[in-house]
């Protein structure tokens, strides 16, 4: 907003490296003022100012280009060239070495190569990379009347492959692993419930999708037919999991630009529950995951809530995590590995959602409601009067949203998210004053109508129309969300 001129000496001060020591500061360039800072040629890449840029063509690293041609990649090492060059007694003879050691280090859990850790490797490593591939492009090819077999998913080796059983571990430890394991393969958290009793009432009937019977069976593993899924009638465990979205591209209200955010949680589910299942697999488990890429066998914002991620919302269809917020897909798994079941939670979410109205008020269909309580009972659509409300079903105490209604915006092309982009907790979760407020609201109520209201003075929601594009000059994180929320290790122990 100003012209100014920086001696050196402010400069260094402004960096924090003030004192540093001469070969430090003989080191920094001379800025005159700032504008000089602001038209550097790094100024665009952020990169850091020692980072000194050469002619294109001219690397650090001397090339003759008169001495390099075009290359036949199958004479790389990777790509079978190995053997050739050492020879097939070689090349055999340490393939069974290895495979030796591989097998000794399972028996004797080797630290870092024991049972699960080649269950990770198995998951994610070229071991079952294609079969992955493949895996996903099913998904993606799935058309109503094929089988895809993504359901159970049985491709990866099992124990007996290792020469080993089972794995055993405590539910807690369990817990952990998997926990751990998923997080590494793209989850942005997991928690876990019992498909006790009253939850297997959420199983579906049947999949919206493929239109094929889930039914429960008394057998071992689950399996599918091209009538229908079924599922083991044992003990089983549910996995919640979190895959975070762009909570920018959330606020972009009605647009392609909104749209590819909420689209881009299935894409990386879809890599998620493969090596999910792959790593369970491999551990003598069974992974039951979605019959195809959006839909599984239990709506995935009820176990969000019963396994402790989130709280439900003014509009039933969305639930709020203390640390995602609105913008956040959930999926689920089932599997027969024993799991510890997380508490649900009170953060204060739903009684806010009793005070604040404002997605209800920027709804653009009005479908969301603005009862100041919850009720039991389902309302008819106001599109479908004449119609009992079979698109919910009854026995919990929410603010009914007219989905119907809903519908007309959400589900059709670009959809709609508003609510979600311009709920009061889709914030910034790293910023400090956030916090404050979350804890706020979550202890002490009498606040929440003032904190909504302050929301929106702010400025937060939905962007303006005109501002929409400005998205593309922004630079976000990769895939525009942070992935150390729930993270409490930096990567480095020393």
């Amino acid at each position: 907003m100003f012209h100014t001129t920086l001696s050196r000496r402010d400069f260094m001060k402004a960096l924090g490296v003030s004192g540093a020591g001469i070969g430090v500061s003989s080191l920094t360039p001379v800025f005159r003022d700032l504008d000089e800072v602001m038209a550097a040629p790094s100024a665009n890449l952020n990169r850091p100012w020692w980072v000194k840029e050469r002619e294109i063509g001219n690397p650090t690293v001397e090339v003759d280009w008169s001495l390099i041609n075009r290359h036949d990649n199958t004479k790389a090492l990777v790509g079978g060239g190995f053997g050739p060059i050492v020879g097939a007694e070689l090349q055999a003879k340490l393939k069974a070495e290895s495979n030796a050691l591989q097998l000794s280090d399972v028996k004797n859990n080797t630290p870092g190569a024991t049972h699960k850790d080649w269950a990770l490797y198995s998951a994610c490593g070229s071991f079952v990379e294609q079969s992955v591939m493949n895996y996903v492009q099913a998904t993606a090819n799935w058309q109503p009347g094929t089988a895809p077999q993504v359901f159970t998913w049985t491709t990866p080796p099992t124990p007996d492959y290792f020469g080993t059983t089972q794995f055993k571990g405590t539910p807690e430890e369990n817990s952990r692993m998997l926990r751990a394991a998923m997080r590494f393969m793209g989850a942005s958290q997991v928690m876990f419930g019992e498909l006790a009793d009253h939850e297997k009432k959420l199983i579906f009937t049947k999949h919206n999708r493929t239109k094929k019977e889930i039914v429960f069976e008394n057998v071992e593993k689950g399996y599918e037919t091209d009538k229908k899924h079924v599922v083991p009638d044992k003990p089983l465990w549910i996995v919640s999991v979190a895959i975070q979205m762009s909570k920018e591209l959330f606020r972009q209200g009605r647009s392609p630009l909104r749209t590819a955010a909420n689209g881009s949680r299935y894409y990386q589910w879809k890599g998620v529950q493969a090596r999910t299942q792959a790593f369970l697999n491999v551990l003598g488990y069974q992974g039951i995951g979605y019959p195809e890429f959006s839909t599984g066998v239990m709506p995935s914002q009820a176990d969000a809530i019963l396994c402790g991620f989130s709280e439900g919302a003014r509009n039933n269809n969305v639930t709020i995590s203390p640390e995602f917020g609105t913008v956040v897909g959930y999926f689920s798994l089932l599997t027969d590995l024993p799991l510890a079941p997380n508490n649900p939670i009170d953060a204060g979410y739903f009684r806010f959602c009793h005070t604040c109205r404002k997605c209800a008020n920027e709804c653009p269909t009005q479908a969301i409601s603005h009862e100041s309580e919850p009720s039991w009972d389902i309302p008819k659509s106001s599109l479908a009067p004449d119609k009992a409300p079979t698109w919910s079903v009854p026995g919990k105490k929410v603010f009914h949203t007219d989905l119907p209604l809903c519908f007309t915006q959400f589900g059709q092309h670009p959809g709609c998210g508003t609510c979600m982009g311009t709920c009061t907790h889709n914030v910034n979760g790293t910023a400090g004053i956030h916090e404050i407020v979350k804890a706020t609201l979550s202890t002490t109520p009498v606040f929440n109508e003032f904190l909504w209201r302050a929301d929106d003075t702010f400025g937060y929601g939905v962007i303006p129309v005109e501002d929409r594009e400005k998205w593309w000059d922004y630079e976000f994180p990769t895939y525009g969300y942070s992935t150390t929320l729930m993270s409490h290790h930096g990567g480095y122990n020393k």
